[in-house]
């Protein structure tokens, strides 16, 4: 049951939860939505629609809030039989009854909170906002159609009239009949380049979940459009809805929502890859590219030798796997490391692009480190956390006065410039079109791992061809490709396949390095 408490304990939590900060989302738009969330297109949302929104609000335990400011409106869905079981739901006639005991007790209880028909300015009331932002951040599932879909979205950390901003860079158009090649979707991407512009038609629906996860639940079909200042088309998709799941089935995941905003982000920078990237090499240090699997004692030797001895201070991150808090998990390059006795191992690992930023004991350790290792997982995990951040720019200082900085598997993808392997959805896609930059250490460079052991070698050397300014190479597993000014080293028992069709380079198809081969990397030619 809704809450019967007094109003003097509801209004102590609610402020106690605008304390605790009522702006919506976090600034950083990169960062996954903290709630759920159900956006239909205009008109009485359909079953399916609101199938999906009982079924994030818990199912047929679901406590559910009505916000409504079309009361008739509100009526027309029986939340009650779309719960199929005990859904109990409590419509507040207008939003200033908000303040009321009965509307302020549910709503700080609601398992799920849908507007319907809500005036434009009413979302733009401090408390209601305060409430509906509480409550998503809590786990609540918001919803609505039409233009009460519309007020969920916005920019990220901005105040903007009317809307919440908690689904940053994105604007849905309403109403359209055909999303492949509807009019006013083109239009709207045209006039509102770097946003993620969605077609939603009437009866359709998007639900974003687990954070990230874009599934199409109404009836029809959503358009995603992404243009950049110029009526230049970035990236396209249509969704369909899917028509076998049932209540109760988990949503799906058709597409990611911050692989998208990330390619908005993109669409008003310089285009990427660049036309004419720094030439490869470091002034400084070393990097150790390690293509996963085993890694050698030698291997770990070379390493424990450019950090400047077992004695050095090292610095393991497994933030490219799947930890979700910001403990020290445990990590593999932290455990070879011990076993090579080494005695100044730190693991150091941010769950979220928060702590990596703005905790300013995480840079510090990795500016008191003479060598860091990345552990494997993830790539767009690990750029998730750590693209753009103080502890990325640590990361690069490492490097700058020295040190080393080693990767094995996604931890060494991440050390060139354009990222492979970024698809959230699964690690079989080389490409993703919102995960492209990778971390720079090394400039003008696409580097992949478990090469050959896992057939990469045609997929590969055809995007390098599509990029011919750009430096590849494919690093196989139980190898190292260690790196010091512009000249790289294998070892192992592998090999190292590069490809280079740069203007003037020797090698234009893939060609091998095994161990003790040295190749220049500005000069695209094998010193052995």
């Amino acid at each position: 049951m809704f809450s019967n408490l007094p109003i003097s304990a509801l209004l102590l939590v609610a402020g106690l939860s605008q304390a605790q900060g009522s702006g919506g989302r976090d600034a950083d738009e990169m960062a996954p939505l903290v709630g759920p969330m159900v956006l239909a297109g205009s008109g009485p949302p359909a079953a399916a629609t609101r199938s999906a929104f009982v079924d994030l609000a818990g199912g047929g335990a679901a406590r559910i809030v009505v916000l409504a400011g079309d009361v008739a409106r509100a009526k027309e869905i029986d939340w009650v039989a779309e719960g199929a079981g005990g859904v109990e739901v409590v419509v507040v006639k207008r939003a200033s009854d908000v303040a009321a005991e009965a509307a302020l007790g549910a709503l700080l209880e609601a398992d799920g909170v849908w507007l319907a028909g809500l005036p434009g300015k009413s979302i733009d009331a401090p408390l209601l906002r305060m409430l509906l932002v509480s409550a998503w951040k809590r786990g609540a599932v918001l919803g609505g159609a039409g233009a009460d879909a519309a007020a969920f979205t916005g920019t990220a950390g901005a105040r903007e009239p009317g809307r919440l901003g908690l689904v940053p860079r994105v604007e849905l158009v309403f109403g359209a009949k055909n999303v492949a090649h509807d009019d006013a979707h083109q239009k709207a991407a045209t006039q509102l380049p770097a946003r993620v512009v969605v077609a939603l038609p009437d009866g359709a629906a998007l639900a974003v979940h687990c954070g990230r996860r874009i599934a199409c639940v109404g009836e029809g079909k959503v358009g995603l459009a992404v243009k950049r200042k110029g009526n230049m088309l970035v990236r396209e998709a249509v969704l369909d809805a899917d028509k076998e799941r049932d209540r109760g089935d988990p949503l799906g995941y058709q597409a990611d929502l911050l692989s998208w905003v990330r390619t908005a982000r993109s669409a008003e920078a310089p285009e990427f890859p660049p036309a004419k990237p720094a030439p490869p090499g470091i002034a400084k240090g070393a990097l150790l590219v390690h293509g996963g699997g085993a890694v050698s004692e030698a291997t770990w030797k070379r390493f424990l030798a450019l950090a400047g001895g077992a004695d050095a201070s090292i610095v393991c991150i497994p933030s490219a796997d799947a930890f979700e808090n910001d403990f020290a998990p445990s990590s593999f390059s932290a455990k070879q490391l011990e076993k090579q006795g080494c005695t100044r191992v730190r693991i150091l690992h941010a769950a979220t692009r928060k702590r990596a930023h703005l905790d300013p004991s995480f840079a510090a350790a990795i500016d008191g480190a003479q060598g860091v290792w990345i552990d494997g997982g993830r790539t767009y995990r690990f750029m998730d956390r750590f693209e753009g951040t103080a502890a990325h720019a640590a990361l690069r200082r490492v490097v700058e006065r020295g040190g080393v900085v080693a990767g094995s598997s996604a931890g060494a993808q991440v050390i060139g410039t354009f990222l492979v392997r970024g698809d959230p959805k699964t690690n079989d896609e080389l490409v993703d079109p919102g995960y492209l930059t990778a971390l720079g250490l090394l400039p003008g460079v696409i580097i992949d791992a478990h090469f050959r052991d896992r057939n990469r070698t045609a997929e590969f050397g055809a995007l390098v061809a599509r990029h011919p300014q750009m430096l590849g190479f494919g690093v196989d597993a139980d190898t190292a490709f260690i790196v010091q000014g512009q000249v790289g080293e294998v070892l192992g028992k592998g090999a190292v396949t590069m490809f280079d069709h740069r203007a003037g380079a020797s090698v234009a198809e893939g060609v091998l390095l095994e161990n003790g081969a040295r190749y220049d990397l500005v000069r695209g030619k094998r010193l052995d």
